[in-house]
């Protein structure tokens, strides 16, 4: 059985968002959401395709790809190998996308890991 689900793009003039605030993308690039849809689509795969690699519903994947749900993080590394990305850069997106907090002290240039404290055992 195939399912074909339907998503409206947000509509970007000089990388700010018009419509469809749900995303929490604060930068001009194309929210991650729309990038997998996208490369979905450009490799020709359906959404059944995706969910069965990753062990998910069409529906799950649909959602996604509609920015109305996140998916987990964990799944990313398979989401790149299914669509050919990279996973490193696809996880950094995701970061930067979904944890913008995280993102900043992992990849921030100021972050340095000589502040990192031990916890006591």
């Amino acid at each position: 059985m195939l399912y074909r689900f339907t998503c409206i793009d947000e509509i970007y003039k000089n990388g700010e968002k018009l419509m469809k605030q749900n995303s929490t993308a604060t930068t001009p690039e194309v929210p991650l959401h729309i990038l997998l849809r996208r490369r979905r689509e450009e490799l020709s795969l359906f959404q059944t395709q995706i969910a069965e690699a990753l062990h998910v519903s069409p529906e799950c994947v649909g959602q996604w790809e509609c920015g109305r749900r996140r998916m987990e993080l964990s799944k990313l590394p398979r989401i790149a190998e299914a669509l050919q990305l990279n996973a490193k850069e696809l996880c950094a997106k995701a970061l930067a996308e979904f944890h913008p907090s995280v993102y900043a002290v992992l990849f921030s240039h100021d972050a340095t890991p000589t502040n990192i404290q031990q916890v006591p055992v």
